[in-house]
């Protein structure tokens, strides 16, 4: 398997650190965000990893080679184009995928979690899913995927606004889920993704391909067995509660 780490983002919510840093280094027990993520994917026999990069990309790709000499990181380059998630996955897809025919693992590089990985490989391998999704039904937060019984992705709803995905998506007979910034994507799917991008690269949300397509595929939501601790540091608030958990 190989693994992609989602680290171009601007970071806007985090400033003043995001003025002068690219938010994947915002540290967390001592290290930066983006390394408890390549240590939690080498740690579980991942030995191939993709890095996107964007803003203060020269100072993650210094962090990543200077503390990272030995591993198999390559990055793909959105210096030019900040491509949002959908649209990196195409780019990694075309440029630096050639021949791999196996599925991938993602991870934002802003989420700070403990639960292992290879429980969710193996539930990807299990079900043969297009996709498989980090979930937790108990976080609460505004905008939820929502699942059937079998922890399909039938759709979406923002509760706030009463807003669903896809047309005329009635939420009524499913449970909701909040998304947690990890997936497996299958081979065939990371190329419907390339196809769904079109001829030219161009930025889109992976949640909207998941949308879009999600009664087409088979896109399963994953809850760790165990109790685990999550963070998104994407803000100056959620950065302490990161911080002070993992103290």
């Amino acid at each position: 398997m190989i693994a992609i780490i989602f680290a171009a983002g601007i970071g806007s919510r985090l400033k003043p650190f995001t003025d002068h840093h690219p938010k994947a280094l915002a540290e967390v027990a001592g290290k930066p965000a983006i390394a408890h993520a390549i240590d939690k994917i080498l740690g579980s026999g991942i030995e191939r990893l993709v890095v996107n990069v964007h803003h203060f990309a020269d100072q993650i790709e210094a962090y990543v080679r200077t503390n990272y000499p030995q591993a198999d990181i390559s990055f793909s380059d959105e210096r030019a184009l900040l491509l949002d998630t959908g649209g990196a996955l195409a780019k990694i897809s075309r440029e630096c995928l050639e021949g791999y025919t196996g599925p991938v693992l993602v991870h934002n590089a802003d989420i700070v979690t403990d639960f292992p990985l290879a429980p969710m490989i193996e539930a990807h391998e299990h079900t043969g899913a297009d996709a498989t999704i980090l979930v937790d039904p108990e976080r609460q937060s505004t905008r939820r995927f929502m699942f059937d019984a079998d922890n399909r992705l039938h759709g979406w709803v923002n509760l706030t606004t009463g807003a669903t995905r896809p047309d005329g998506f009635s939420p009524d007979d499913y449970a909701p889920a909040s998304f947690g910034g990890m997936h497996i994507i299958s081979h065939n799917t990371l190329k419907d993704i390339d196809r769904y991008c079109g001829v030219e690269l161009k930025p889109f949300s992976i949640t909207n391909y998941y949308l879009d397509r999600c009664q087409q595929l088979n896109i399963c939501g994953y809850t760790p067995a165990k109790p685990f601790r999550w963070h998104d540091i994407g803000d100056p608030a959620k950065l302490a509660a990161a911080q002070a958990d993992f103290a």
